[in-house]
């Protein structure tokens, strides 16, 4: 079964935080939850459109939060991107302070060699 996009919108029915989604398909519809019927998949639990298969909406989703590993995997590949960009931020920062030593560096070796010039 492929997998589709889905929408959600929230509903003042209690649960663990106080808020339960309600799960709607491509076509709007408020999702059914049905079980796989044959391996290797048996007996697990999943969200799809009321009208499949008399329909062309492929909504699908596991009822077993596979949506929640995707979200908790999204934010750990947000959190590293993050990361990444501030190190590269900071190597770009201090590449530029060397830079700067460097000119600086070549300037004084400049002015050194003007000055033990008429030195001698």
């Amino acid at each position: 079964m492929e997998r589709g996009k889905h929408q959600r919108s929230a509903s003042s029915s209690s649960s663990k935080n106080g808020v339960v989604a309600k799960i709607r398909c491509n076509c709007g519809r408020e999702v059914v939850v049905r079980t796989v019927k044959n391996d290797p998949n048996l007996g697990k639990k999943f969200h799809s459109c009321p009208l499949w298969p008399d329909t062309d909406c492929k909504f699908f989703k596991w009822v077993d939060g596979g949506d929640e590993i995707a979200d908790d995997l999204c934010f750990q590949l947000f959190k590293k991107d993050t990361t990444i960009a501030k190190l590269e931020l900071e190597k770009s920062l201090i590449e530029e302070k060397v830079k700067k030593i460097q000119l600086k560096k070549d300037k004084l070796e400049e002015e050194f060699k003007k000055l033990s010039a008429e030195v001698t």
